[in-house]
């Protein structure tokens, strides 16, 4: 019996991963089709992040019973945290590019979209934007985990249900010095950058990631916000312009002082969290950064720590 169950998993691998090529294939003729064609190019982007969910739930190896049970984000879990196996991670990251690929390869964009030839950026926002449009991101995190904060987040805020909604200010580059989210993909030839990729395996059960508002972006860069989360943060010194209002960046604040401290509880069971830091012309596959030290203001492992600096 447990023969018969891993080959029918398997088959249902197979054709998991064969779907998921067959909609990349059909966002690459999308990307040469009319503008009335966007409905459908959606729809199968959609359909594609759902099966690459799917696929690392069978992956993980979840029981039927246990995905159709009710949600609870109120009851402390009580599941024991534990790491999936380099394959696993392996894997999902694997079916994650596909999700990166068919983003990529689009070529139009919506109305009232900012423009191409500006490389944009998002900062923690605190009081105001100004006139920057404002991207705004909901992360569904561990049930009934410990995600919380401490100081001044600004605007991001942890929900009653243990949920953070991110909030950021989309400005072009060269006005921030710090860790920012990378809505472009840099150019990591350049000097005193460093680009860290922070996955976050967020809730598996009945998960409500979703974008609350897009800021008009035409691209989201090297990020991906589908069931799992993939920020790209850009660190780099020596800002040349000046914003005027306050905004917030990753960083390390001096000791001793205040700190202001984002801590989400990523998912217990499996844990496939990634953090991979880029830096310079030698690193194009990039360099794992240990879990539980801090890399100025991110220390990644089984959960992630963000420290924010306010400006």
């Amino acid at each position: 019996m447990k023969n018969f169950q891993n080959n029918i998993i398997n088959e249902f691998k197979k054709c998991i991963m064969k779907k998921i090529i067959f909609l990349c294939f059909c966002a690459l003729l999308a990307s040469c089709a009319s503008d009335e064609d966007l409905q459908d190019i959606n729809t199968n982007e959609k359909e594609l992040a759902n099966m690459i969910n799917d696929y690392e739930l069978v992956l993980k190896g979840y029981s039927l019973d246990e995905l159709k049970k009710e949600k609870d984000e109120l009851t402390p879990t009580t599941q024991e945290e534990t790491v999936a196996e380099p394959w696993l991670i392996k894997a999902i990251q694997d079916s994650i590019a596909q999700i990166q690929f068919s983003d990529n390869i689009r070529t139009r964009t919506e109305a009232g979209a900012y423009t191409r030839a500006v490389n944009m950026e998002g900062v923690f926002k605190y009081e105001t934007c100004g006139g920057y449009r404002e991207f705004v991101y909901f992360m569904d995190c561990e049930d009934g985990g410990d995600t919380h904060s401490t100081g001044n987040i600004g605007a991001t805020r942890v929900d009653g249900n243990g949920n953070v909604e991110f909030h950021f200010c989309v400005i072009p580059t060269g006005y921030a010095t710090g860790g920012v989210l990378a809505f472009y993909l840099p150019y990591l030839y350049t000097e005193n950058m460093h680009v860290v990729k922070r996955h976050h395996d967020n809730e598996d059960h009945n998960n409500k990631n979703h974008i609350i508002d897009n800021a008009g972006l035409a691209s989201l860069g090297p990020n991906y916000f589908d069931k799992n989360t993939g920020f790209f943060w850009k660190f780099e010194w020596g800002a040349s312009g000046k914003l005027p209002f306050k905004f917030g960046v990753i960083g390390t604040a001096p000791l001793p002082g205040s700190h202001n401290i984002l801590w989400i509880d990523d998912e217990n069971g499996k844990n496939a969290n990634q953090a991979i830091r880029w830096t310079g012309p030698n690193s194009s596959k990039g360099f794992d950064l240990p879990a539980e030290k801090d890399f100025y203001g991110i220390t990644p492992g089984r959960n992630t720590r963000y420290e924010i600096i306010q400006i």
